[in-house]
């Protein structure tokens, strides 16, 4: 994956640096312009992070072929998109080749991504629903402010710590699991704000989709399972999955998919000696892009270290 970060002093430059997209910024209020545009592009994917510090008329057409999501992360939105007024944390969606105008705040700081249609349709069917497929197709769908709580606690740390260690996107597994991740965080806050009526099956059903699942990760050894790949091949909703996993192992399946992750790696380190790989590059293998965090989780599931687990002499 193609991973950027580009420092800007020009809303012009701006506009020509985000990959893929056809538009125009015009800045709207006075004082010296600065921006921040971090970007991560691979055959399918494309990922935009954006700081602004004035307020920016942008309009344009978004990628052809691909739809676009976009949310803000540090603060409410107080702006115009699509025409509507935005007031308060809401997810910005656009189709693919759809024209746009966004009228942003004073100072902007989002992140979004960007997928083909074809796929984004198959996930929202499959791992979100019929009910909130239909919401997405309005430009914009409200959230909560706990949701807005969530962005800064959790998906912005997350996408600091992949900037702060873009050396490990050389490794596809760590690409596969920031997309997944990406991914699956945004089609969860479309399933929460489109208020679909939630699905009670039997524990049987619950215990079967546990055991497909498990049955997935047995067929998939040597590679990182994420929440999404299950929910594709089960052809599941996210909801669904969470429940079936807090009912039947008593624990979410991030949780249960990052241990299997986190034994990957501790096998590995055992199988090899320190000289022939390091840490980083182990963690890596098996998607973790943020070594502060995977340490911790290493340590509180094994009680040791990394650094501490026995090596090949």
């Amino acid at each position: 994956m193609d991973f950027r970060i580009s420092t800007l002093a020009d809303v012009h430059d701006h506009s020509l640096a985000v990959s893929g997209w056809e538009q125009v910024y015009r800045q709207m209020t006075p004082g010296r312009f600065q921006s921040t545009l971090v970007q991560a592009s691979s055959t399918d994917f494309h990922f935009f992070r954006e700081t602004t510090n004035r307020r920016v008329a942008q309009h344009g057409v978004s990628p052809a072929g691909l739809a676009s999501i976009a949310v803000p992360l540090y603060a409410p939105l107080v702006g115009t998109f699509q025409g509507r007024r935005v007031d308060g944390y809401a997810l910005l969606l656009l189709g693919a080749g759809e024209e746009f105008r966004f009228y942003t705040p004073e100072s902007m700081h989002y992140a979004g991504i960007s997928v083909s249609a074809e796929m984004m349709d198959e996930l929202l069917s499959v791992t979100v629903g019929e009910h909130a497929s239909r919401q997405v197709k309005g430009g914009v769908l409200a959230l909560s402010d706990e949701h807005g709580v969530m962005l800064r606690e959790r998906l912005a740390p997350f996408l600091d710590s992949a900037e702060r260690n873009a050396a490990a996107f050389a490794h596809p597994a760590a690409t596969k699991v920031f997309r997944d991740e990406m991914i699956s965080v945004l089609l969860g806050l479309i399933e929460s704000a489109s208020q679909a009526p939630p699905r009670d099956l039997t524990h049987t059903t619950y215990s079967d989709i546990v055991r497909r699942c498990e049955r997935i990760l047995q067929d998939n050894a040597e590679q990182p399972i994420t929440v999404l790949d299950l929910c594709r091949a089960l052809r599941c909703s996210r909801r669904t999955l969470q429940t079936s996993f807090q009912r039947v192992a008593n624990v979410t399946p991030v949780e249960y998919l990052r241990s299997i992750r986190l034994n990957a790696v501790h096998r590995l380190l055992r199988m090899t000696s320190a000289e022939e790989l390091l840490i980083g590059d182990a963690a890596c293998r098996w998607g973790f892009t943020h070594l502060g965090y995977f340490a911790r989780e290493y340590r509180d599931l094994f009680g040791e270290l990394p650094s501490q687990t026995p090596r090949l002499s």
